[in-house]
This record gives structure tokens, sequence and C-alpha cells, in this order.
């Protein structure tokens, strides 16, 4: 991505709280992940509990993708989306969260407009970007089959807004067009939601969520993922899962006894990675 464009995408999220990066992936590799989220849907979709009707879900949701199928090790690390992430967040931010959402057809269940930032207790807003979600549109996302509704220029606003629900600023929501190949990125900060779907196919995108370096993950990867198939992982998805440390600060393997440190080094160093033996 060129300079201008990747500044032009981070003012929009400065401004707006979110962006849409054009034609990031084909419609084959579209196509190739709906297929195999629809087939892990099949396999793997949970028994409704007791007393819970098919109609009181909205959605379908698949975790550990990264577990299941190579094809989606390419996501979380994908250059042009990770370029304007750390425009965001800065430099050594982490993976978050990461799972397919599969928007039921005919539904009429719509997701209240809400940020990602609810449960850190940081005062907003934010005097930086502390996380931020990122959504593959995988198919198309538009009114008609309940595409992402988003409140502009509400990550700078107070969580009162989420008690509250003051109607007359949360219609001012929008909800973008977006075909297959596009991605949304948004501040964590920035309201948003799902909307209701009365079309009659399945709406799907890959959520992507990453936190700043110094946030922990929503997800505890280190005992979510094996050490055996973290190895198998390309070098950039292991650093997102913090398999290195943040800002070059600390020791990468932390063992115990003694190592030299000295102050004659110029620049900022490579942030050392964790052996993964």
């Amino acid at each position: 991505m060129l300079e201008s464009q990747l500044q032009t995408h981070l003012e929009a999220v400065a401004e707006d709280g979110f962006t849409i990066l054009e034609n990031v992936f084909s419609r084959e590799r579209a196509d190739a992940f709906a297929k195999r989220v629809r087939e892990i849907e099949r396999d793997t979709l949970q028994p409704l509990e007791p007393g819970e009707a098919e109609e009181d879900s909205s959605f379908l949701r698949t975790a550990g993708l990264l577990r299941i199928d190579p094809i989606f090790w390419d996501v979380p690390i994908d250059p042009t989306v990770t370029q304007v992430v750390e425009g965001v967040l800065g430099p050594d931010f982490l993976l978050s969260t990461f799972s397919g959402i599969d928007l039921k057809p005919n539904g009429n269940t719509i997701q209240p407009l809400h940020p990602d930032d609810a449960l850190i207790p940081v005062s907003r807003p934010h005097e930086r970007a502390i996380g931020c979600t990122v959504m593959w549109v995988v198919t198309e996302f538009n009114e008609r089959t309940g595409g992402t509704r988003l409140l502009p220029g509400s990550h700078r606003e107070p969580l009162d807004l989420l008690f509250s629900q003051d109607k007359a600023r949360l219609s001012q929501a929008i909800q973008p067009d977006m075909k297959p190949g596009s991605v949304l990125v948004f501040d964590h900060a920035t309201f948003h939601g799902a909307s209701d779907n009365p079309s009659d196919e399945w709406r799907l995108g890959l959520q992507v969520s990453y936190h700043a370096g110094w946030v922990r993950p929503y997800t505890n990867w280190f005992r979510s993922v094996p050490i055996e198939e973290v190895r198998e992982f390309p070098e950039k998805l292991r650093d997102l899962l913090g398999y290195k440390t943040y800002n070059g600060i600390g020791s990468a393997n932390a063992t115990p006894g003694s190592y030299r440190e000295s102050y004659r080094g110029k620049g900022r160093p490579r942030p050392p990675r964790l052996s993964l033996d």
C-alpha cells in the first residue's frame, strides 16, 4: 500500500472510527473460506441447550480456525491489513480473537450497537486506540443481508452511550455496502453491531481482533493452541500470538540466570522471539 493510501485510511479511523479496504482478497479465496467454514459448522456445531430454541440465536460463531485448517493462517497476518492495524495500534500489537461469524437468514434479532472495549478499564475517549477489530467480508454485507452497522465518531464518546442507548444518536449509524474481498477495520471503541438479515442467504465474515501490545488479548493462545502446532505457524503469526517480547523489552526466554545488557546499542532492537523448543 502506498504511504498516501495508508495515511488516508489512518485518518479515516482517527476521524470516523473505521475505514474500508477494498479488494484485499479474491472472490475465489472468499468462496474457499465460505466452503470451509460451512463444513466446520456442519461437523462441529454444538447441540441446543435444554430449553434453548434455534430462533434464540442470530448467528453461528466458529472459533479455533487457526487449529482447524492452514487456509486461515494468512488471514491475521495479511500485510495490507496489518499495515493499517499497526498504524492504529503501534508496533508489536497482538492477535486477540479470530473466528467466523455466520449471520442466519430471515433473522429478526438485531444486535445492539456496542463497542469492543467495554470490558477494558480504561477511561474513554482513549488517548490512543487500544484495540482494533477487522472484519473480512466473505459474502455481501449490506442492508439486505444484515451488514455491520457503525456509528461514525462514537469512538470519541464516553461509555455512557452504551447504557443510555440514546436513540437520537444511535439512529445516526450507517450500514456500508461491502463486497466479498473487502475488509472493514474499526477502532475497538467504535459503536457497531450486526443488523437483521431479512434475506434467504447466510452472511459470513471472518472477525479478527487485535490489541495493542501492552493489553492482554482476550484469547489465551498459550493454552488454547499446543506448542507443537504453533511451531508450524508462520513466524509473523507466532509473533502475533505473543511469542516475542514487547517493544524489545525483557528477556526473550525468561530463563533463570544472568545475562548481559548494554546501553551502547543504536536504534530500536529487533524484538527477540521466545524459544519454541
